[in-house]
Formats: structure tokens, sequence, C-alpha cells
């Protein structure tokens, strides 16, 4: 009778394919790709220094699970999203990331915990020198991302992920997009931004081990930003779909 082991085969090295997926991902989570921007397959693949396969392979992969849209064309574009798909996507965030915040506060090890508040302060101090940058936005994405491993769920982090591949090119309209208004203003709103306050809510949450409260912060944290993006960011009413535009 063959051995359980018998099936397993060596593992793969991460193939061109995967690396090309994860660089496209980390733009989208990030919020360096913005609802409309293009994608050049040949300039990226010419960037990147690999063929046209891996390319196509990776953008295949992130257009079926919606973070990228191929059009017949072969034309490849981050999408816009409708008012009520961004509204489904923020209910979905604020369970999912709420639960894993509600996990972190309990599992956490002092060293996460530790991690999670000096990325806090990391972000306050991006926010100061670079609101209205991509820089904020991955400042943000790192917190998030860090408090999310703290949980210690990998299936959860999994759909987070997943989750955030969608978001990530919207959250530019809270954190990632300079608005036209004067220098001054820009600064006030910098400093009272709302992640500030809901971060530091987190953070007194982790160390207190209060799930409930992590929860609220984090759950509040991208509540605040939707209704935000929503009340800020133009509204595209091409056949007939109110879609989140730059």
């Amino acid at each position: 009778m063959a051995h359980p082991l018998d099936q397993i085969r060596p593992a793969r090295r991460q193939t061109l394919s995967d690396q090309v997926y994860d660089t496209l991902s980390e733009m989208l989570l990030s919020g360096a790709l913005r609802p409309r921007d293009r994608l050049s397959l040949r300039d990226l693949a010419k960037r990147l220094e690999v063929s046209m396969m891996p390319v196509r392979e990776a953008v295949s992969r992130l257009a079926a699970s919606g973070a990228l849209d191929v059009s017949p064309k072969r034309a490849v574009m981050v999408p816009l999203m409708t008012a009520a798909e961004f509204a489904d996507l923020t209910m979905v965030r604020m369970v999912n990331e709420g639960h894993a915040a509600r996990l972190a506060a309990a599992r956490a090890s002092k060293t996460e915990r530790v991690g999670v508040v000096a990325l806090a302060e990391r972000f306050d101090e991006v926010l100061d020198r670079a609101y209205g940058s991509a820089a904020a936005v991955a400042a943000n994405k790192d917190l998030h991302f860090a408090l999310y491993r703290a949980a210690g769920s990998p299936a959860l982090l999994d759909v987070i992920t997943m989750l955030w591949l969608k978001a990530g090119p919207i959250i530019n309209f809270d954190i990632g997009v300079a608005a036209s208004v004067p220098d001054e203003a820009e600064v006030s709103r910098s400093r009272s931004h709302h992640s500030r306050a809901h971060h530091r809510m987190l953070c007194e949450a982790l160390e207190a081990r209060d799930g409930n409260a992590a929860a609220h912060a984090i759950s509040e944290d991208i509540r605040v930003a939707s209704d935000l993006i929503r009340a800020r960011g133009a509204m595209d009413n091409e056949d007939n779909w109110r879609r989140i535009i730059p």
C-alpha cells in the first residue's frame, strides 16, 4: 500500500507569474494604482524583465477576482466601482476586518502589539509630511495588515487580502488624493484625520486585550473612510451607474 507521503511533490519555487502577481497586488493594496489607471502589459513586462506570458497569467488571476478589468481588446484597467458595490464592499470589510482585530486583541504577542503601535506612529509621521500621497496609503496598509497577521488566521487573512485588492485603489480618496485646497487646510485635515483617532483606539484596545474595542476601532475606521470617500469622490453617471472615480 502506498504511503501518504509518496503523494507529496517537491516544493516549487515562486514562478515568474507569481512574482508579477505579487508586484501588481502590492500596487493595488498600497494605492499605487487608482481607478481608471490603465496598464500596458508590454511596458510591465519590460520593466519587470519578463516575457508577456507571466504578465498575462498574473493579470488573468487578478481579473478573475475582480481587482482588474480586461476588455475584449485586452486593454487592462483598474475598475471603477458603483456606489452600491462600494457600500457592499465596505460592509464586508467591516465584518471581516473587525473580526480580525478582535482575534488580534486576544492572540497578538507583545512583539506584534508593539509592532502595530510603531506602525500607527509611522502612519502619523507620513500623514504629517506626505498627506495626499501613495506613501500615506501604503503606511496605512502596513499598519492594518500587521494587525490582521496578528489575528493568527491565514484563511481570514486571505479573505481580507482579496477585499483589499479591490479597496486599495479607492482608499486613495480618503488618504492618498491631495485635495485642491490651500496648504494650511491640508495640514489641518492631516492632523485631524479620522484614522489617527481610530488607530489610537485600536492600540489602546490591543494593550488592554479588549477584542470588542479593537473590532469597533477598525470597523469605525472603515465606515468613516467610506462616508468621506462617498462625500468627496466624484460620481460618474455613465450608463446610469453611479461610479466612484478620481
